[in-house]
């Protein structure tokens, strides 16, 4: 039976453990999980913990601060895995880790590798518009995402989309991709696809502040765009109010009619709990739902009930 260790701390790796927990043949074990401690944990948007996991399917679970750390080594060491797949952590796996299973580490990244390696690339893979995108697995080397390529998926990002369900695709991704292929890689056996280095597109790390709308007077695709790719479970795109941050949450672009209004205006109710807004050249977004900092969602129709329309947004 092949070992499988799995270094994870997002919902994917929830279905990871599921998949392979579920599989009716069962020549996989799952001999350990390593996972962020609450510390570490409480910087990752989407962070999971797995306890109830660790409950159901009697699973040891490792929680450590680094991966590199010398008690994380010997909890890896001690489940002598065939491999270690990785999936949505930060740290880099030093020279130690990479060589502790028999056949290799193996690393999940949410994009259609060479294109879209580093950080926040779903986050990115919205604001800049891209229609279809991907899940890869490949071989960890030292070089961040630069491994041979051993499976990969390919979805479209809809319109409607936002980066919370284009997780959920990600995670269906995992799903077939472990039930296809897992076993195989317990075995030493890969499917092996050189990334080609002419085509690789990089992303870069986000911070919270760059969630920040500072005007209106952009396209209304472009603050749709914004505001999707930055909602929950990440902390949003904001505007700085006189009462502090409003949080954008979920919005909408308007094509049946423009208005004249100056860009940044909120002038009106829709049929769905949403307000309407003007962008650039008299062109609309909705916004649907927004939270104080520190507050509650609401809809922003009944949040911009205590305001006389129409009001500049960032008078508010």
């Amino acid at each position: 039976m092949g070992k499988l260790l799995l270094v994870a701390c997002t919902n994917v790796g929830r279905y990871i453990i599921e998949t392979i927990k579920g599989k009716k043949d069962n020549d996989i074990e799952l001999v350990g999980v390593i996972n962020l401690n609450r510390k570490q944990g409480i910087n990752k948007a989407n962070y999971d913990d797995y306890s109830d996991l660790a409950i159901k399917y009697n699973l040891p679970i490792f929680y450590c601060e680094n991966i590199n750390d010398d008690e994380a080594v010997k909890f890896m060491r001690s489940k002598n895995p065939d491999i270690i797949l990785q999936s949505g952590w930060s740290q880099k796996f030093s020279d130690e880790v990479l060589n502790i299973p028999k056949f290799g580490c193996i690393g999940e990244h949410p994009a259609p590798l060479p294109k879209g390696r580093g950080a926040a690339c779903v986050n990115w893979a919205i604001l800049t518009g891209e229609t279809e995108w991907g899940d890869s697995y490949f071989k960890m080397v030292q070089e961040y995402d630069k491994g041979d390529l051993y499976a990969q998926r390919r979805f479209k990002i809809e319109p409607y989309d936002t980066v919370f369900t284009i997780y959920e695709k990600v995670a269906q991704c995992a799903v077939e991709v472990i039930s296809e292929y897992a076993s195989k890689w317990c075995r030493g056996e890969f499917d092996v696809i050189k990334q080609n280095e002419a085509e690789v597109t990089y992303y870069k790390r986000r911070k919270p502040t760059d969630g920040q709308i500072c005007s209106f007077n952009e396209e209304p695709i472009v603050l749709h765009n914004f505001i999707r790719a930055q909602t929950f479970p990440y902390p949003g795109a904001y505007i700085e109010t006189q009462n502090g941050k409003l949080y954008l949450l979920e919005s909408k672009v308007i094509e049946s009619f423009k208005t004249s209004l100056p860009s940044g205006t909120v002038f009106g109710d829709s049929a769905c709990g949403g307000v309407y807004v003007s962008t650039c050249d008299g062109n609309v977004l909705e916004l649907i739902r927004v939270k104080m900092e520190n507050s509650p969602s609401m809809w922003a129709k009944d949040f911009f009930t205590a305001y006389s329309l129409p009001k500049c947004i960032f008078d508010i």
